[in-house]
């Protein structure tokens, strides 16, 4: 996939715990986004992980052509993937992306920051929101060039 300028389209995910997942860590999101950053790769896209520190991934920077870098985390109950999901937040908004895919409806909370500079934003809503089909596009931003994918 190529940008309007015909360079490489460049995507960061977060919102998950690590890619690859080498321990008790690896849940739904996981599989997901080590499933679908590969295949972005084989695409032509260069894609960017946001993992959190102190998940397992074995100490790797590279994942079958995809960046790994790893993000800030505060090792407590119910601060973790709010902590994480900011830090890749911050870093992503100001690291050249053209996407800024978020997995889960927590990290979304952030993402206002991007939209803030102008950057294109795409939510993975794993799971049963009970969010109704007519509401999901406006329930995150309205007309602002977001798309909302259910898994």
């Amino acid at each position: 996939m190529k940008t309007e300028k015909g360079t490489p389209l460049k995507v960061a995910m977060l919102g998950h715990k690590t890619v690859p997942a080498m321990d008790s860590s690896r849940g739904g999101i996981e599989v997901v986004v080590e499933e679908l950053a590969p295949r972005l790769v084989e695409m032509g896209c260069e894609v960017t992980c946001y993992n959190r520190t102190g998940c397992d991934n074995g100490g790797l920077t590279e994942y079958k052509g995809v960046k790994l870098k790893p993000v800030p985390t505060f090792k407590r109950k119910g601060l973790a993937a709010m902590t994480s999901s900011f830090f890749a937040t911050v870093k992503a908004t100001f690291g050249g992306y053209d996407v800024i895919h978020f997995h889960a409806e927590g990290p979304c909370f952030w993402m206002w920051i991007p939209r803030l500079f102008g950057k294109r934003c795409v939510a993975t809503i794993h799971g049963d929101t009970g969010i109704s089909s007519t509401s999901k596009n406006s329930f995150f931003c309205p007309n602002r060039g977001l798309e909302l994918v259910t898994v």
